[in-house]
C-alpha cells in the first residue's frame, strides 16, 4: 500500500491472473473506504474524487455541534489545554461522566441558557447515588468555570453555583483485625497472598497495587506513583513483605499481582478476586481492600510513626478516617478488659 498525494487517497497492488501487476486506487477517512476508477489524471478519477471530498465536507459539517449547543462547549473543553494537562485517571472520570451523564441530557440546549432548576433536576436523578450526583454537580461547575476563563458565557455565569451537596448515609469501613489477616493469609489461594501483604505493608489503593512493577521493587524498596494523586513514593519494605516479594520474584519482570494463572489484573479484577476469595474462607467475614488500607495505617501508628509519616504513604484524610475506626476498636477492647478485671 503506498500513499498518494491525494488527500485520503491510497493504492493497492494486486496482481493478475496473466501475471502482471495492476494499481488499485481508494480512497479512505475514519471508518469510510471507497474505490476510484481508473488512475490519476483520468477525467472520472477526478469527478468521482471530488464527488467524495464534497460528500466527506458535508458529513462532517453535519456531525459537528452547534456554536451554542452545551456538546459544543464540552468539546471545546475537552480538547482544552487544561484538560490535557490533568492525569490521566483524572481525564477518564471527567471524560466518562461528561459523555455519560451529561452530553445525552444537556447537549442540544444553548449552553448559555441552562439555568440552575436545570442542573439540579439532572443530578437529582441520581440522587441514589450520592457520589455520582454530586459529581455531575462538580463537572458542570468546572466546564462553566472554564467557560468564564474563556469568555465564553458572562462573567461570573455558572448554573452549578450554589447547588448544595446531596447527603449520603456513610457506611463505615471495617478494618482487618490481626485474627482476621492471619485467617485470610492461611487460607488463601497463594495468588492472593502477594496483593494482600501489598496492600498492608505498604497502605496502597488496589489502583496503585496493580500497576506496581518487579522493576519497581529494589532492594527492599518499593516505589510506587499513585494513581489518584500522581505522587511518587518511596516505601520501604516490611520484613514480612520483603521475605514474600523475595520469594516469589522471577526474571521475567512485568506486574507483581497476577492471576492464579499468572496474567496481569486491573482493579476491577483485584475487587472482585478478594470478594471470592473471602466468601471462600470459613468464618471470615466481608471485608474490603479500604479496610486493608485502615489496617495499614493502625499498624504504622502502633509501630510509633508519626502522623506526617504515616500520612505520607497513606494520605491524610484517610489516615484521620483510619484512626477513628482504629481507636474505636482500640477503645472498645479496653473497655472489655477492664470489665472482666472487675468482675
Amino acid at each position: 500500500m503506498v500513499s498518494a498525494e491525494l488527500r485520503y487517497t491510497y493504492k493497492v497492488r494486486r496482481k493478475l491472473a496473466s501475471g502482471k501487476w495492476k494499481d488499485y486506487w481508494r480512497i479512505r477517512k475514519g471508518e469510510f473506504d471507497a474505490a476510484l476508477p481508473g488512475q490519476p489524471g483520468d477525467p472520472q478519477f477526478f469527478e468521482r474524487y471530488a464527488e467524495i471530498l464534497a460528500q466527506l465536507a458535508k458529513t462532517e459539517e453535519a456531525e459537528q455541534s452547534p456554536r451554542h449547543s452545551f456538546n459544543w462547549l464540552c468539546e471545546q473543553y475537552l480538547e482544552s489545554a487544561e484538560f490535557k494537562a490533568l492525569s490521566e485517571p483524572t481525564q477518564k472520570d471527567y471524560r466518562d461522566t461528561i459523555d455519560r451523564r451529561l452530553k445525552p441530557v444537556l447537549g442540544p440546549e444553548r449552553y448559555d441558557s441552562i439555568r440552575r432548576a436545570t442542573i439540579k433536576a439532572v443530578r437529582d436523578k441520581h440522587a441514589a447515588q450520592p457520589r455520582t450526583a454530586h459529581k455531575i454537580k462538580q463537572m458542570v461547575s468546572r466546564l462553566y468555570s472554564w467557560a468564564d476563563e474563556n469568555e465564553f458565557v458572562d462573567s461570573g455565569f455558572n448554573p452549578a453555583a450554589g447547588i448544595r451537596k446531596l447527603k449520603a448515609k456513610v457506611t463505615p469501613i471495617t478494618i482487618w483485625s490481626d485474627e482476621e489477616v492471619d485467617l485470610f493469609l492461611a487460607a488463601c489461594e497463594p495468588f492472593m497472598r502477594t496483593p494482600v501483604l501489598l496492600a498492608l505493608y505498604t497502605g496502597q489503593r488496589r489502583e496503585d497495587l496493580v500497576q506496581m512493577q518487579w522493576s519497581d521493587y529494589q532492594k527492599g524498596v518499593i516505589r510506587v506513583r499513585q494513581n489518584k494523586t500522581g505522587e511518587p513514593l518511596d516505601i520501604p519494605c516490611h520484613p514480612v513483605l520483603r521475605a514474600h516479594l523475595d520469594k516469589i520474584k522471577t526474571k521475567f519482570g512485568g506486574a507483581i499481582v497476577r492471576t492464579q494463572a499468572g496474567k496481569p489484573m486491573n482493579a476491577g479484577m483485584l475487587s472482585s478476586a478478594l470478594n471470592r476469595a473471602v466468601a471462600a474462607i470459613d468464618g471470615m467475614p466481608h471485608r474490603s481492600w479500604h479496610g486493608l488500607r485502615y489496617a495499614s495505617a493502625g499498624r504504622l501508628e502502633a509501630a510509633g510513626c508519626t502522623v506526617v509519616q504515616i500520612s505520607s504513604i497513606i494520605g491524610h484524610r484517610t489516615y484521620e478516617m483510619a484512626m477513628k475506626y482504629a481507636r474505636q476498636r482500640r477503645d472498645a477492647q479496653d473497655a472489655m478488659r477492664v470489665l472482666e478485671k472487675s468482675a
